[in-house]
């Protein structure tokens, strides 16, 4: 009798591999701003910490829209024209609600109350803005103004500035412009010569952020003589 050996029953079968599984890759868009803000600067600030000797206020801006805290600016030390050019989006916005921007001086206590811009929906919600709008309650014989860029959404760029742009030579005569009479100050350009002599131009500049030129003061030179030729709207203060 003849027994084969067989060989041993194959108990554990090779499985196929496994293709690894596609993830479903969800179309996750990142959410889109309705509209996209830029804080661009405040001037005339007044100070309000007695306390703090000669000084200038510590100043940061706080946005709100109703309750909802939408964005607060760093804290700029020691300027009466604090410079932020910051840019944040709104995400969420109920139809007619109102922006409301708030400045405050920062002190070793809190901080205090410097004056705000409420932004309503018809000075942005259509075409965006790009100005400087005079804040309230400021105080008694103060006027400061807090200047704003907002662009809507599928707008790629901010929109222009209202003012013309022009060139003056302080030594001619005093240009002719017609000034909005909303009483809101104008963006503009203005090309100013030194001319002949040792004349100076005269501006007491702030350039906090490495960016941008802020006027601190205007004093004897080619910008005060300017100054003297034009309407108070096209001054350079």
């Amino acid at each position: 009798m003849c027994v084969q050996d067989k060989p041993p029953a194959q108990t554990d079968l090779a499985s196929e591999p496994e293709l690894p599984r596609k993830e479903e890759e969800a179309s996750k868009e990142d959410p889109k701003a309705i509209f996209t803000v830029t804080i661009v600067g405040a001037r005339v600030i007044r100070k309000t910490d007695a306390l703090s000797g000669p000084g200038k206020p510590k100043c940061y801006c706080e946005v709100k829209r109703g309750d909802t805290l939408l964005h607060k600016t760093k804290t700029v030390d020691n300027s009466a024209e604090p410079r932020w050019a910051e840019e944040f989006g709104v995400l969420e916005y109920e139809i007619g609600e109102s922006l409301e921007f708030k400045l405050w001086d920062s002190d070793m206590v809190g901080a205090n109350y410097l004056g705000k811009v409420l932004l309503t929906p018809g000075a942005f919600i259509e075409k965006g803005c790009n100005m400087e709008f005079p804040m309230e309650e400021v105080g008694p014989n103060i006027k400061a103004y807090l200047g704003l860029k907002i662009k809507v959404m599928g707008q790629e760029q901010y929109p222009d500035g209202p003012a013309p742009e022009f060139e003056v030579n302080p030594e001619g005569p005093a240009p002719e412009f017609e000034v909005n009479p909303d009483g809101a100050p104008p963006e503009f350009e203005v090309t100013i010569e030194k001319g002949e002599g040792a004349m100076q131009y005269g501006l007491h500049i702030d350039s906090q952020d490495l960016k941008n030129l802020q006027v601190l003061k205007v004093v004897d030179g080619a910008f005060k003589k300017y100054n003297e030729q034009v309407k108070p709207p096209l001054q350079v203060i």
